[in-house]
């Protein structure tokens, strides 16, 4: 063997699997494709069909399918002539994982298969255990459930008996996964428990969080809000030692719901404040909890906090152009007005002036217009006329021709002095 020629397929090799670990796929693809080059050179079958095996697993990821397919299968034609057992065994599951990505499940279902029939007994168990999850995960989507709790069951029987307890706790989660499916609450919950008691003694936080979402989500989903309620306060104290807002925004917000259904507005209200304290984006994810928040300040007769938040959800709506949830804002604040003056016996429409402002500085001209008309036509002429005036100051600051709107402002002005 030219141990020159060797080195550099190492070179290359090792390169290779850094990238792909860095998710550099096309730089890994590269760096394989000529160590296949260097491979067929030394005319080692082994080294060969180990090599096409890493290019093809790239090239899945890759989403070069037929080309993953054809080295797949040119591995395991190497592998059979030379007898290579676990060779065969990983190229079944790269075909396997062809299939899946092709959306073959069935056939999948028989590769994976062949790749467990011919893996041998010297070789590491927990892969052996790896292939029954991935045959379960395959079986799982065809529905096929006493198949795929087959597989899981003898995924987790592996990593038990070899001391993997992390493998053993996540084949708890899909077993609770695939009960949950087939209307098995009752063992799910029993799956899902002993995952999270697992996650806790190995210290894998995250893992723990999400497991606990989960059953959070069954409980919620069995109408047991106080358990809800619980497992979910735990995934927000967990998500605060993860560095992902988003994350820790969606948490607070499933708990805002569950707190909801308890009718427990103070939580409610303090959690989706959480929930958009952390939310990263301005986008309408963000309106819709303005506009719940709103809601939420509405049932509990802050007036001024619920018009102030449907104000704020109203202008990223009327950004993104969203017509139907601009309606909804508009009937929200006309049910707003009604209460309001139900409660306070006349119609008090002040909200903080700074506020109020700042929070007309961010509506478009044809958002501020449109909010004119409709106090207008709710006959809240002072605030209509605040906005048909600051509409006025947009539009001359744009240069747009603003008569029609100096024309408004003058006829709101009237109705008011007339109202007083």
């Amino acid at each position: 063997m030219n141990d020159v020629e060797l080195s550099l397929w190492r070179n290359f090799m090792e390169r290779g699997t850094q990238c792909l670990g860095e998710e550099q796929y096309l730089e890994a693809e590269k760096c394989y494709a000529q160590g296949l080059l260097k491979a067929n050179l030394l005319a080692v079958p082994e080294i060969i069909a180990f090599t096409l095996r890493l290019l093809a697993t790239v090239r899945v990821r890759l989403g070069n399918l037929d080309l993953a397919g054809q080295d797949f299968k040119e591995a395991l034609r190497i592998c059979r002539e030379i007898r290579n057992a676990k060779g065969m065994a990983e190229a079944w599951a790269g075909l396997a994982s062809v299939s899946v990505k092709k959306g073959m499940l069935q056939e999948a279902g028989r590769e994976y298969e062949q790749a467990i029939s011919v893996y041998p007994s010297s070789s590491p168990p927990l892969r052996l255990g790896m292939l029954y999850a991935d045959l379960g995960q395959v079986y799982s989507t065809l529905e096929d459930w006493i198949r795929a709790n087959r597989a899981y069951a003898q995924a987790q029987e592996l990593c038990r008996s070899n001391g993997f307890p992390k493998g053993e706790a996540e084949l708890d989660v899909l077993l609770g996964e695939l009960h949950f499916r087939q209307g098995r609450k009752t063992e799910a919950a029993k799956n899902l428990k002993r995952a999270c008691q697992i996650f806790v003694e190995i210290a894998d936080v995250v893992a723990l969080a999400n497991t606990l979402q989960y059953l959070a989500l069954l409980y919620f989903d069995q109408n047991d809000m106080w358990l809800a309620f619980e497992c979910q306060q735990r995934v927000v104290a967990l998500s605060l030692r993860f560095d992902d807002r988003d994350g820790f925004s969606e948490n607070c917000y499933f708990l805002s719901k569950i707190a909801q259904f308890l009718e427990d507005a103070a939580e409610a209200i303090y959690y989706l404040q959480l929930s958009i304290q952390f939310y990263p984006e301005q986008d309408l994810d963000l309106a819709l909890r303005y506009q719940s928040l709103a809601g939420l300040f509405l049932l509990a007769t802050d007036f001024a906090n619920a018009k102030r938040y449907y104000l704020k959800a109203l202008i990223i709506f009327e950004a993104f152009h969203d017509k139907l949830r601009i309606g909804e804002i508009y009937e929200a604040l006309a049910a707003l007005a009604k209460s309001q003056e139900r409660k306070e016996g006349r119609p008090n429409y002040q909200v903080n002036a700074d506020v109020k402002s700042q929070l007309h500085e961010e509506f478009t001209l044809e958002g501020l217009v449109h909010l004119a008309e409709f106090y207008e036509n709710r006959r809240n002429f002072r605030d209509a006329l605040e906005c048909y005036w600051k509409a006025l100051e947009r539009g001359r600051d744009t240069n747009v021709a603003t008569d029609w709107l100096e024309i408004r402002v003058q006829r709101v002005s009237k109705l008011l002095r007339r109202k007083k």
